[in-house]
């Protein structure tokens, strides 16, 4: 019996032994310091089931519009308008200097030349040794000479032909010697302004025309201190200047060049003044060519002639005694002017 019940206990499945269930703390009747610290602890009720539960994310609000209104500041002005107004100034611009071109108007100028002058003092009806005449027949000389119309780009019919001129020339190396021997000092400057007025007539031969005003001046001065049996012409003649000039395109590159005032003088002079009552006025006259060599840049020879006269009312006893006198001054030049 025992040995049938054997092998039958053999010849079945194996089963697994049970776990065994290790004795909880709790139920040894040891407590743990979290579950001591429970345990004394006032019961509390347990939490709502709403608090459990976390709560839903709240819907994104919409984000405001925020409108920024422009704010013109300096460096703000690079507009679209503003570039094509800029672009329109400049063409009307370039149009006008373009204009002023083909029309042959110059706006600024400058001459430079090397001169010879000359100058000669001569009385009429000279009485007494006092009153000789005075001769100088070639000295160096240089000019410089301005010209500016500072409305020739505009469109304005009288003031865009208005301009001013000024010129200087003085002579250099200079002495001047009496018949006895004695040295003079001498000292020769000519300058003067003006205010001008240009027409433009255009054709096969373009013809410049123009009147001014202004002022003329002459300085000669002699000083020595030798003996001189003789006045010395030193005139520092002051003169308000009216004229005319003309300049017209005779051929190819050639241009003719004239020029002619009346100078009323409004300082006559030391040598006037030694005698009664003088009366002094002069003209002055401009003769040349000019040949174009570049746009703008030409050669110039000119020759240029001033004439003083004068008239006195000589009573017998006076110091000087002569009916007037003539003073001659010549200048010839060869320069360059370059015009814009």
């Amino acid at each position: 019996m025992l040995l049938c019940t054997a092998s039958m206990a053999l010849a079945g499945p194996a089963k697994r032994p049970k776990a065994r269930r290790r004795p909880s703390l709790v139920s040894a009747g040891v407590a743990s310091p979290a579950s001591a610290a429970a345990a004394q602890a006032p019961s509390q009720p347990p939490a709502p089931q709403s608090e459990l539960v976390a709560p839903a994310p709240a819907p994104l609000a919409p984000v405001p519009t925020v409108t920024i209104d422009p704010v013109v500041t300096s460096n703000a002005n690079a507009t679209p308008n503003s570039d094509r107004e800029a672009d329109v100034g400049r063409t009307a611009l370039g149009q006008q200097e373009a204009a002023r071109i083909a029309a042959g108007r110059v706006e600024v100028a400058v001459l430079g030349s090397l001169d010879i002058g000359s100058r000669h003092f001569t009385y009429s009806d000279p009485v007494g040794r006092l009153l000789a005449p005075y001769h100088l027949n070639v000295v160096p000389m240089t000019s410089f000479g301005l010209e500016a119309y500072p409305l020739a780009s505009t469109s304005l019919p009288f003031l865009r032909d208005l301009g001013f001129r000024g010129r200087y020339s003085r002579a250099f190396a200079v002495d001047s010697n009496t018949p006895d021997g004695a040295t003079i000092n001498t000292s020769w400057r000519r300058f003067g302004g003006e205010v001008r007025e240009r027409l433009l007539v255009p054709g096969a031969h373009p013809l410049e025309l123009g009147v001014y005003v202004g002022g003329e001046a002459s300085y000669f001065d002699l000083s020595t201190k030798s003996k001189v049996a003789a006045f010395p012409p030193r005139a520092r003649t002051i003169s308000v200047r009216l004229g005319l000039d003309a300049r017209i395109l005779v051929a190819w590159r050639f241009s003719a060049l004239l020029s002619a005032a009346y100078l009323a003088t409004t300082e006559r002079g030391e040598i006037y003044d030694r005698f009664r009552n003088p009366k002094v006025n002069g003209v002055d006259s401009e003769l040349g060519c000019a040949l174009r060599l570049l746009p703008g840049l030409e050669a110039r020879l000119t020759g240029r002639y001033t004439r003083y006269f004068a008239t006195f009312e000589p009573k017998l006893g006076d110091l000087a005694v002569a009916g007037g006198a003539l003073d001659q001054q010549a200048q010839f030049g060869l320069g360059a002017r370059y015009a814009h």
